[in-house]
This record gives C-alpha cells, structure tokens and sequence, in this order.
C-alpha cells in the first residue's frame, strides 16, 4: 500500500521587503494565513492525515496546526529552512555586492554568508523523508519551505539543483509524494 505524503509550502511572510531571511522567524500576517489555509484545504480535498510534520518556524506551525486543529503537529529542524548566517534579516541593500556577486555565481554550494548551502538542506531533507517512509502513517502532511522542496524534488526527479528553482512553488500550494519504495514513487502537484 502506498503512503501520500502531502508537502504544503507555508503562507506568505511578514518581512520587510528587500530582506534576506531563510531561518528567520517571521510570522504570516493573518490574511496570508487564512489564504493558505484555504488554498490547502481545497486541495487536499476533505484528505485527512495520520500524522503532521512541520518546521519549527512559526510560518510554518501556525498553518500546520490550523489545517490539523486539535490533532498533533510534530516538529523536526531536519524540514526548516536553510540559515543564511549573518545575512539573516539584513536587507539585499546591506549585504556587500561582491558577497551578493560570489554567492549568486554558485548558490548552490556557497556559503559566504557564514551559514548553509543547498546540499546541506537536501541532506536533512533526504534523512527525514528515509526516516518517514519507513513508519506505519499511511498519509501524512509536512508543513515546510520552498526551498526545501527544492532540495527534496531535486533528489527524487534526479533534477540539476540549479534548474530546480525554474519550479514556482507558492504560498500554500501542495505536492503529494505517492510513495511505494525507493525505485517507484509519483509526485503530483495538486
């Protein structure tokens, strides 16, 4: 039989424009909040889910405990958005353009910015989806970020990481991995 596991991006934040943040907490307003809210549930279509992952990141909590309600929401680091170390919260404007130059020439795998790098996050990614494939859940919804997703598609497509951020993933949308083992899974986008 096999397992839904059903990938919903968290809404939309309240960050100043022109902010790099990735680790950061920052809340959802309320009606971004409600929008994903809605837009997941219409997707997911009535589905209900054994289990809840989520980030530990309030954009992410807030909207995995709405769509659960009272049922338990488990958090885990290992689906949190990448730390862009000391350009966490610091406007583009702020961050020297030679940093910005040398990053944006190998974001993939730089970390000038004294935190993580794309195959950091597919590592976590990778290591929490092997630990949720081999449960008893049978459909289960994690409550994460974009470019988690990225990390995660990326691995299981065999994409180029660097194509993979040609995927737009909004606020709120949803991709069902149907898993059956490691050889034969689908990824919809709902």
């Amino acid at each position: 039989m096999p397992k839904n596991i059903y990938f919903i991006r968290h809404p939309k934040t309240e960050a100043p424009p022109g902010v790099c943040y990735g680790n950061s907490d920052v809340k959802p307003s309320v009606e971004s909040l409600e929008k994903a809210v809605a837009k997941a549930r219409t997707k997911l279509n009535g589905m209900s889910v054994d289990i809840c992952y989520s980030s530990p990141l309030s954009r992410c909590t807030m909207l995995a405990e709405a769509l659960m309600q009272d049922a338990m929401v488990v958090t885990s680091e290992r689906i949190r958005e990448i730390n862009f170390g000391r350009w966490e919260m610091v406007p583009w404007t702020d961050i020297p353009e030679e940093e910005q130059d040398q990053w944006g020439q190998d974001f993939i795998n730089c970390k000038i910015h004294g935190g993580e790098n794309f195959f950091d996050v597919q590592r976590w990614v990778i290591a929490f989806l092997n630990e949720l494939v081999n449960t008893g859940h049978t459909n289960v919804m994690v409550v994460t970020h974009a470019g988690l997703l990225r990390a995660l598609l990326a691995h299981l497509l065999e994409a180029s990481p660097r194509k993979i951020f040609a995927m737009h993933i909004d606020y709120g949308d949803v991709i069902c991995l149907e898993w059956h083992n490691n050889e034969y899974y689908k990824v919809k986008y709902l």
